[in-house]
């Protein structure tokens, strides 16, 4: 049995990879979801497999697809859905904050506070130039449309 991270009389929140906890609760038992996923590319939460350290926007929309997939099943059929999901720049590899291993390779100090992926300058391959909005979340609302 799942242990609720809280419940009361009218709600039960659940706390753990989404994944897992999607996986192991009854079809059709929520009357509300509500998340806010990991961004893509902007914070390493240390955690293997975590969403959001994908090596591409593709890999994150399909892992993001995967996960919801599960949601569907679980929300009842008059249930609803709330997405919490914001863009990504291209060029923003390594924002969390500290020089050293990043989301998508070694991360150094250029100018100040400014952190790049080194040997890419602050671009990686295949990513539009830096400081373009990537379009997640069209890239995502998309690809759950094509899902059903």
């Amino acid at each position: 049995m799942l242990e609720p991270y809280y419940a009361d009389a009218t709600v039960i929140l659940y706390h753990g990879d989404a994944a897992a906890t999607l996986a192991r609760l009854k079809s059709q038992s929520a009357a509300c979801i509500v998340t806010s996923p990991p961004y893509f590319g902007l914070k390493n939460y240390e955690v293997e497999g975590q969403l959001g350290a994908e090596d591409s926007p593709a890999e994150f929309v399909t892992a993001l697809v995967s996960v919801f997939r599960e949601a569907r099943r679980v929300l009842a059929d008059d249930g609803t859905l709330w997405l919490n999901l914001g863009d990504s720049y291209a060029g923003s590899w390594g924002a969390q904050g500290k020089a050293g291993q990043g989301l998508h390779g070694t991360v150094t100090e250029r100018g100040g506070n400014r952190l790049r992926a080194s040997g890419t300058g602050s671009i990686r391959a295949g990513m539009p130039s830096a400081k373009n909005l990537i379009g997640i979340p069209w890239r995502v609302a998309l690809a759950l449309q094509d899902d059903g």
